[in-house]
């Protein structure tokens, strides 16, 4: 895969601003916010995505105590400031070894967040902002152009989302039954355009069209690091971070296992080919003083390969799961 080069275009309204571009993907920021178009492709392949544009903190602060899935902070009612109706992710900002951990919210009432798992293991610093959901991404009336479903008998003539649901995927498409129902359902055609999206995650997108489809996500950018839960032996993850972003200069190699033989023996990150053919696969060898970095499969070196939206993470067979750490690139501190 060809990388992206990153061109610092401006110094505009005392801002930073940045183009980066590729076959696969085009992205604009400016401060900290911007765009991000992703190509779908089309023909029936199975195009792997990351949301890499998030949307804006809603309250941050500190949690005076933690009790399994229960979390508090005395200082804030979150029914004043988070919306009934809306899901919403909090992230672990810092002061215990959970910081970059991003876990969705099951409820609140008044000082009281309850969130699905564990996302502390102490008083730490936080941030919540609201999920994207498929409506906000893929367009409540279906803009993004997914072949729909106007049986809802599925089948192989119908655009489709995948989306981890931690024990694999659940598949969802754009239902078109005229005055009947018209939105995103699931399998079970129950409604779910508001399907909360985990930027942590990647999703796959399959379209039978002729055409490729063009994604745009705005949002604003996130800086700091990010826990990418690894809990399959195959785990799609989003690359979080919008432009520059490399395997060398990602983190990920703190955090993965090496490869210290040269014979594949440690973890790999694939990398989606542009026009979705399938996935190139890199390692991080360690191979002391012969050689330390990323290589792909012909022990070519490629530290320099950029991550695209969404990548997979492959164990090295022990099945334990554990948590990778992506980073930004070092420029992102001046945004």
């Amino acid at each position: 895969m060809k990388a992206t080069t990153l061109k610092k275009a401006a110094l505009v309204a005392g801002s930073l601003s940045f183009l980066a571009g590729s076959a696969f993907s085009q992205t604009a920021v400016s401060g900290a916010g911007g765009y991000e178009t992703l190509t779908i492709r089309g023909e029936g392949k199975f195009t792997t995505i990351g949301l890499r544009l998030h949307e804006p903190q809603v309250v941050s602060g500190t949690f005076d105590s933690q009790d399994g899935s229960n979390l508090s902070d005395a200082d804030v009612n979150f029914d004043d400031v988070l919306t009934e109706g809306t899901r919403y992710l909090v992230e672990i900002t810092g002061g215990t070894s959970s910081e970059g951990t991003v876990i969705e919210v099951d409820s609140w009432s008044g000082s009281d967040l309850s969130v699905d798992g564990a996302a502390a293991d102490d008083v730490t610093d936080y941030t919540i902002r609201a999920a994207k959901t498929i409506n906000d991404v893929f367009g409540a009336d279906n803009s993004l152009g997914l072949s729909p479903d106007t049986t809802g008998a599925g089948g192989d003539s119908v655009g489709k989302i995948f989306v981890p649901d931690g024990a694999g995927f659940k598949s969802y498409s754009y239902i078109d039954l005229g005055p009947a129902f018209q939105g995103w359902a699931d399998s079970l055609l129950n409604p779910a355009g508001d399907t909360p999206l985990n930027y942590v995650d990647a999703i796959i997108v399959n379209e039978p069209g002729a055409e490729d489809l063009s994604l745009v996500v705005t949002g604003m950018v996130k800086t700091s690091p990010t826990v990418l839960p690894v809990d399959q032996l195959f785990t799609y993850v989003g690359t979080v971070y919008p432009t520059g972003s490399t395997l060398a200069n990602s983190g990920l190699s703190g955090s993965l296992t090496a490869d210290t033989t040269g014979a594949g023996g440690g973890d790999s990150v694939y990398v989606p080919k542009d026009d979705a053919s399938g996935y190139t696969r890199y390692q991080f060898l360690d191979l002391g003083d012969a050689f330390s970095g990323w290589a792909d499969n012909t022990l070519t070196p490629s530290d320099d390969v950029e991550l695209t939206s969404g990548v997979v993470i492959d164990q090295n067979g022990t099945g334990e799961a554990y948590n990778a750490v992506a980073s930004a690139p070092d420029f992102y501190a001046d945004l």
